[in-house]
């Protein structure tokens, strides 16, 4: 076992399987430039499945995730990241390293998202829109939105329930990375603020368990 996850480890680990990870009980990944041009550029390699995300469409995935909490497994969430409906672990990490080395990326880059989220007052500047002000880049916004909406999918409930302005939240980011979105000098901006909108009514931190 790599001395990344002897670290970073779930504490009930499985030997020999690739077991998927409990964030609850995962310990503190770092989460840093380093870390997100690694899993920048892993992630745009060759040989991942079909439907694989990368970053913007990652990123948008675990904040939902992490504002949108649905009661769900790693075993079911995890697997989407890499473009697969169930546990089957792809050939692109399937070495103990590898597998270790980007389940520690993923859970790190969510436990970063969520200290934003989650300091007094709540703060997101998304590292991957930030910088979109050109109209070409629309396509980054509509993968950002479309892994958003993939986390809201995995719940049953869907919308069923929520309030009117985290109906609303939903709908502005939906609205916003649509495929036939135009693109505002404000989107960046709207996006951002429906997601604190979220947070601000969330009920537990989704994979990473009850709220501090």
């Amino acid at each position: 076992m790599s001395s990344l996850f002897k670290r970073y480890r779930s504490a009930r680990p499985d030997p020999g399987e690739f077991m998927p990870p409990d964030p609850q009980t995962f310990g503190a990944a770092p989460f840093g430039s380093p870390q997100q041009a690694r899993l920048t550029a892993w992630l745009g390699e060759a040989g991942w499945p079909r439907g694989h995300m990368e970053l913007a469409e990652l990123e948008g995935y675990l904040v939902a995730l992490i504002a949108w909490p649905v009661g769900i497994s790693s075993g079911a969430w995890l697997p989407r990241t890499w473009g697969e409906p169930g546990w089957k672990v792809p050939t692109k990490i399937a070495t103990r390293s590898q597998y270790e080395e980007f389940v520690a990326l993923i859970v790190g880059f969510m436990q970063d998202l969520d200290r934003q989220l989650s300091c007094q007052p709540p703060r997101f500047e998304s590292s991957v829109l930030r910088s979109l002000r050109e109209r070409e880049h629309t396509e980054t916004l509509h993968v950002w939105g479309r892994g958003f909406m993939t986390a809201l999918t995995l719940g049953s409930q869907g919308l069923k329930g929520c309030t009117v302005s985290a109906g609303a939240a939903v709908h502005t980011i939906a609205s916003s990375t649509a495929a036939s979105a135009p693109f505002r000098s404000r989107t960046v901006e709207d996006i951002e603020s429906a997601v604190l909108s979220l947070i601000g009514q969330r009920t537990s931190r989704g994979p990473l368990g009850p709220l501090a």
